[in-house]
């Protein structure tokens, strides 16, 4: 798929280049006197300060933080070749079009950034596996789908062949951009599903379908449920114990499930798991290891 640049906003002053830091970025002033920083494929090519700006020349325009992400611009700037800013905007484009969304302004900093060290280390023969790839594409699928669409576009253009882990790498660079939420809690959330996630696993040690509705459903609610852990959502007291109770005397396997859940959370992370919260696990487990512990069961019976 093509990547086209998506126009994000309407274009209604005149601007004038203040300082050129490369062919495709400036920092600018409208005719307001505001500081803005302008992106776009050509934007600065052969301009000087006090020319116009070519609105037709320009994809992104930046308002907010103008000083600090001119600062952080012209830094990456000195030590990354001009290709990897246009690669960046070409797939944060393709991204928000896909995605429906808009992204965080310092992702074209961070991805930038992240895309030449990652091609850089693919030259030098270097393999960095992502141990979170499995949770990244079972909980991020759309993301996931335009990071795998990005390594195919880098893969052509810089004439590499990238590991599917790297899809990963950038899907959750567009999960941060996306939510706002800093990449060091989305990793953690990431990782704390792989540790859940692998904890169930070996409790039931059977083989199930990863691509079933109802495991899908399991895997977002161990997001949600990690999401609330890192916020510091402390959770509920159970408001049915008549459902609570049935829940756990005619699903007892997946409840000693999600109980084992529950202590490797406060072991680890110091959270107090609440009944609400096992109650929903042990239904979401029930769903997809209780229904394939019952199909085994009544195969060895026959």
């Amino acid at each position: 798929m093509p990547f086209v640049i998506a126009r994000v906003f309407v274009w209604r002053l005149t601007v004038i280049i203040a300082k050129v830091l490369n062919n495709n970025i400036a920092v600018a002033v409208d005719d307001e006197g505001r500081d803005v920083i302008v992106m776009g494929c050509g934007v600065a090519f052969k301009k000087r300060r006090g020319d116009v700006v070519d609105e037709a020349k320009v994809d992104r325009l930046f308002t907010q933080d103008v000083s600090e992400l001119s600062r952080r611009f012209g830094e990456m700037i000195a030590e990354i070749p001009e290709e990897y800013f246009e690669a960046a905007q070409s797939i944060i484009g393709n991204a928000k079009m896909r995605l429906g969304r808009n992204l965080d302004d310092n992702l074209y900093l961070t991805l930038t950034d992240h895309i030449h060290f990652s091609i850089e280390r693919c030259r030098q023969g270097i393999t960095i596996r992502n141990r979170l790839l499995f949770e990244t594409k079972m909980l991020y699928r759309e993301e996931f789908e335009c990071a795998c669409e990005a390594v195919s576009y880098l893969d052509k253009r810089f004439d590499v062949e990238l590991p599917q882990d790297e899809a990963a790498f950038i899907a959750l660079h567009l999960v941060n951009a996306d939510s706002g939420a800093s990449m060091d809690n989305t990793f953690q959330i990431t990782r704390m599903v792989q540790g859940i996630n692998s904890l169930i696993r070996n409790y039931f040690k059977i083989e199930i379908d990863t691509e079933s509705l109802d495991y899908y459903r399991l895997m977002i609610h161990l997001k949600l449920f990690a999401s609330r852990i890192v916020s510091g959502d402390g959770g509920t007291a159970v408001h049915d114990r008549r459902l609570f109770d049935m829940v756990r005397q005619q699903y007892a396997g997946s409840f000693a499930c999600a109980k084992q859940v529950a202590s490797f959370i406060q072991k680890m992370y110091g959270h107090h798991v609440s009944e609400d919260e096992l109650m929903y696990l042990t239904i979401h487990l029930e769903r997809v290891y209780g229904k394939k512990v019952r199909e085994l069961s009544t195969g060895s019976q026959a």
